[in-house]
């Protein structure tokens, strides 16, 4: 490997470890519970401000403490870091689906325009919320075109 792959590869996993972020700010709710509130609260306001300067040194890794910092949320990211999806897109229990030509249908991603959120649709009667951080709706991602 050149490091020219090298960086490329530094490059790609930061970036995943930035959608990461984005994305387990729409969860720490679920994954705190409703019990901890404050906690919520301090891990989101944690992440945004990393997320707001994304290129600064050590970002990713600072990033990665605050995802290391709690078991639910250690568990959860690991997971999203494996798949490029939140978990419960991927684990939908022991449903199997009628024999056929289907194929999985891809998560639809909501995202701020400010680039420090993200959200991933897994149902279709769910609304995407609003952007925590600067009250603004989310916009969807344009899949890409064949």
């Amino acid at each position: 490997m050149t490091s020219t792959d090298e960086s490329d590869e530094a490059i790609g996993s930061d970036e995943a470890i930035l959608e990461c972020a984005r994305a387990a700010r729409a969860e720490l709710p679920r994954l705190i519970g409703p019990l901890a509130p404050e906690r919520v609260r301090e891990l989101d306001t944690r992440l945004a401000q990393l997320l707001a300067h994304p290129g600064a040194p050590g970002a990713a890794d600072r990033i990665l403490t605050v995802l290391q910092s709690e078991p639910e949320i250690h568990t959860w990211a690991a997971h999203f870091l494996e798949t490029g999806l939140p978990p419960r897109h991927t684990e939908r229990g022991i449903y199997q689906p009628l024999p056929g030509s289907g194929e999985a249908v891809p998560a639809v991603r909501y995202f701020c325009p400010e680039h420090d959120f993200a959200w991933y649709r897994a149902f279709l009667d769910e609304s995407p919320p609003r952007c925590p951080t600067h009250g603004q709706p989310l916009v969807r991602e344009d899949p890409p075109s064949c």
